[in-house]
């Protein structure tokens, strides 16, 4: 320091002469720029001494490294954007295309286009879809098909019966016709036959929506033959025909259903094979239990039925002869309604025919003991 005295020997830890020339150096009137020439002269004087930086190295020592190709790495990213965006189409038209067919279908259907349909081809998820709504379509397209011909077939067969009515009834009125005994005969069996079909229908609506009421219980199937024979013994006996029952001897045969829906049923096919069974000719009715099913059959010796129509013989309102089934008072509804209360029995009916030799239309009935008869009772 200016003015104190040289020291020849300086004390260990003390600063030495050049150190302290160093720093008298940054002697300066602004005390930052002092402070940063003091730090400067600290780094300056202590760098032989401090220790040295800590340095990582990735990969090996001395080794520049590579660097990437311009071109190839633009040539990758096109490709990549290419692929990506050939993915995207055909995912748009093997997927998207189907769902926006089956949207506008839907939109279609909605609307009461029940003839649309969608292309359906493959064995994935979307047209597994497309089947499944084409079957829901078609379904559809054929319930409102079957409401369009029941409507038609109701107001075809009202039409002609109400017609006549009007007809007698406007000629007693102006005095054309007298009411004798005969016409209003004529004109009570026309209003009975209308009534015949009004409760027919309601018969088959109800069953057809499950809602018809059965009350099932055991009953005897020989029991249930025989009823049949008796409360349409007098009709075939007016018509000519005879009307007989074998193999209900000795004994039970046993079935589980309602007897006065049953009852129904068979009646409506014994009054089918007397109407259409000419005088002269016979109707027999033939039980038996066999293979744990009971089989209660009708065999008639009518005219027959050709082949071609027995598919058609349990649609509502069908004749193989309508003008026949009319004027006998058949409603063309009970083969359907037999057909609807012997299912809800676990049944099924049969049918066989010849034309020229008759026909054989066959209930069959699960046997309490076989499992399939038993079901719901209510």
């Amino acid at each position: 320091m200016p003015g104190a005295a040289p020291c020849t020997d300086a004390a260990p830890g003390a600063p030495r002469p050049a150190d302290v020339l160093a720093a008298d150096g940054c002697r300066a009137p602004d005390k930052a720029d002092t402070l940063a020439c003091l730090r400067r002269v600290f780094t300056e004087r202590t760098a032989a001494v401090a220790p040295q930086p800590l340095t990582v190295r990735l990969g090996a020592v001395d080794d520049a490294g590579q660097s990437l190709a311009v071109g190839p790495s633009i040539g990758v990213a096109a490709g990549v954007t290419a692929a990506a965006i050939a993915c995207a189409l055909l995912l748009s038209r093997t997927v998207l295309r189907p769902v926006r067919a089956l949207t506008a279908a839907s939109r279609g259907l909605g609307e009461g286009d029940l003839g649309r349909r969608v292309p359906a081809s493959g064995r994935d998820e979307i047209a597994e879809l497309g089947r499944s709504f084409n079957r829901m379509a078609g379904s559809l397209q054929d319930s409102e098909e079957r409401q369009r011909r029941l409507v038609g077939d109701i107001a075809h067969e009202l039409r002609t019966p109400l017609a006549n009515l009007r007809g007698y009834l406007e000629a007693l009125r102006d005095g054309v016709l007298q009411a004798d005994a005969e016409l209003l005969d004529s004109l009570h069996e026309e209003v009975l036959l209308q009534q015949r079909i009004v409760d027919d229908l309601q018969d088959l609506a109800l069953a057809e929506a499950g809602a018809l009421t059965y009350h099932r219980g055991p009953l005897d199937a020989r029991e249930l033959v025989e009823a049949c024979r008796t409360a349409h013994s007098a009709r075939a006996a007016a018509a000519g025909v005879a009307l007989d029952v074998v193999g209900a001897g000795p004994g039970t045969v046993r079935l589980h259903g309602d007897p006065d829906r049953l009852r129904q049923a068979l009646g409506n096919l014994v009054g089918n094979a007397v109407r259409h069974t000419a005088p002269g000719g016979g109707v027999r009715l033939e039980l038996a239990e066999r293979d744990e099913m009971v089989r209660i059959a009708v065999r008639d010796t009518g005219g027959g039925i050709p082949a071609a129509d027995l598919p058609r013989l349990f649609d509502r309102f069908w004749r193989a002869d309508a003008a026949r089934g009319r004027a006998t008072g058949g409603s063309g509804l009970g083969l359907s309604i037999a057909r609807r209360i012997v299912a809800d029995h676990h049944g099924a009916v049969e049918v066989a025919s010849e034309v020229g030799v008759g026909s054989v239309f066959t209930i069959v009935l699960p046997s309490p003991r076989n499992p399939a008869g038993s079901g719901k009772t209510g």
